[in-house]
């Protein structure tokens, strides 16, 4: 299946990576296909995401999805209230995390990530609020399981497969596909506010999948890592059908 696009970004604060692939025919113009499969779009609500009995999305990653939609449905709002506080923790490129010991995290940009990024949500208009996936949030377990049991990170996965694959194991995907990794933090807010500022990632893709108006559902997986300790996996699509068991 052709994919025109693939981003690979590295390291927003510790580690981070971002990949994305547009629409499935292979053209970067995918209303028709977005549209003819609207109707079928997985509509799980926030209560019953679950898949063969289990919850798909834990409490924990459910309350990330809720920090996610936060931001999406007043960015000029959420930058005010989560990130502008962030600025006096930093001293040059070195970010003393409010809630952690006094061991300081190096950053690549200091507090310059930070302020673009508030710029940038400023003027961010909000975005339709993100609903929870069952095949997704399978897709990033996946990932999540896999790679957390060792020092590796990005998208691929222990048995080489790739985002798609995953994705497209679960269920059926149209419009467009995004793929977040965030590396070392646990708590939702700090996830997402690693995401947003993308902190050494020159495209900013981290952020742009976050604030992207036609990207409407998501799976999302907390796990270990042996590296960084934890490790959050997100899958989006435009659409998304879920494969029934």
């Amino acid at each position: 299946m052709p994919f025109h696009r693939i981003k690979v970004s590295r390291l927003a604060f510790l580690a981070l990576l971002l990949a994305f692939f547009p629409a499935k025919n292979g053209s970067l113009l995918a209303a028709e296909n977005s549209d003819l499969a609207a109707n079928r779009f997985d509509r799980s609500p926030y209560s019953s995401a679950t898949m063969n009995g289990r919850n798909a999305m834990t409490r924990a990653e459910l309350e990330v999805l809720s920090e996610i939609n936060l931001m999406r449905s007043d960015p000029p709002g959420y930058a005010l209230l989560r990130l502008a506080p962030l600025r006096q923790e930093f001293q040059g490129k070195m970010f003393y995390h409010p809630d952690r010991n006094a061991v300081p995290i190096e950053t690549n940009e200091g507090v310059r990530a930070l302020d673009e990024c508030i710029g940038v949500l400023q003027y961010a208009k909000p975005a339709p609020l993100l609903s929870p996936s069952d095949g997704l949030a399978l897709a990033s377990r996946e990932l999540a399981k896999e790679q957390g049991a060792t020092e590796n990170i990005g998208h691929i996965g222990n048995f080489g497969s790739t985002m798609s694959e995953r994705i497209e194991r679960y269920g059926e995907w149209s419009g467009t596909i995004a793929e977040n990794i965030s590396y070392g933090f646990r708590e939702p807010r700090d996830i997402v506010a690693q995401l947003l500022i993308d902190d050494g990632v020159a495209s900013r893709g981290h952020r742009e999948n976050l604030l992207n108006p036609a990207l409407r559902y998501v799976g999302i997986s907390i796990g270990s890592h042996r590296r960084y300790r934890d490790m959050c996996v997100m899958d989006f699509a435009g659409g998304y059908i879920t494969q029934q068991p």
